[in-house]
């Protein structure tokens, strides 16, 4: 549960890292979905 928790904090931080930065936005965005998925893969184990 504790990776869980680490692995959406990060995606939330690239999300709030991709409101700051349009150019970027893109990229942080992916790596956000990222998070989530090994967070959604963390909760299934």
């Amino acid at each position: 549960m504790e990776a869980m928790r680490r692995f959406r904090a990060m995606a939330l931080l690239c999300r709030q890292a991709a409101a700051r930065d349009p150019e970027r936005s893109w990229k942080l965005l992916a790596e956000a979905e990222y998070w989530e998925h090994l967070a959604a893969t963390a909760l299934a184990h």
